[in-house]
């Protein structure tokens, strides 16, 4: 499927409008997706950028948790209680589908045993698909240990847009809340020829 059919299903996939994650993207996130990156900007507009080292939807769909590494921890939680914009770019290798999840910073607290067994999950999941990357000698873990690092913090962000970042048709467009059409300008013809 190119992103242009998914746009032309989109509607069909995700159903009803609602404030939560479209099962398709948790399904992804939680079966697909081997690599993530977050992003955020300080009261300045600056912009910052962290691996990530594991990802969990809630059960209720809208929220996420995001744990993340050293070193830049410091500027998260500053950009994060500036004003709280935090994006997710999710991706699986080597399909390169791609989703950025975009919303509002509600909390962080200290890393758990269930944050550290996500890590341990996403990179068993990226190992399988990068195993060929990794010259002979050098072990897989270790790799793995530098892709995705022991987090220092876990922050929890409500989604508030998701948006088909897949390289090729209709990448940038937002999938979830539905893009409503553009009504049509008063006396305007609309019949199709």
């Amino acid at each position: 499927m190119n992103g242009g059919d998914i746009l032309t299903l989109w509607p069909a996939v995700i159903g009803p409008s609602s404030r939560m994650i479209p099962g398709k993207i948790v399904r992804f996130l939680e079966q697909n997706a081997n690599m993530a990156f977050a992003g955020f900007r300080d009261r300045h507009l600056v912009p910052c950028g962290s691996r990530v080292s594991a990802w969990r939807v809630h059960p209720d769909r809208h929220t996420i948790t995001v744990s993340l590494p050293p070193p830049v921890v410091h500027r998260v939680i500053e950009a994060m209680e500036d004003n709280g914009q935090f994006a997710l770019t999710v991706e699986e290798h080597p399909t390169h589908e791609t989703y950025q999840l975009k919303g509002r910073y509600v909390g962080r607290r200290g890393v758990e045993a269930e944050d550290l067994a996500l890590v341990t999950r996403a990179r068993e999941r990226l190992a399988r698909t990068f195993r060929m990357y990794i010259p002979e000698g050098i072990p897989v873990d270790f790799v793995m240990r530098i892709m995705f690092p022991d987090p220092e913090i876990a922050l929890d962000v409500e989604i508030d847009e998701v948006f088909l970042q897949t390289p090729g048709p209709g990448a940038g467009a937002r999938l979830y809340p539905p893009v409503e059409p553009e009504p049509a300008e008063p006396g305007a013809n609309t019949h199709v020829r």
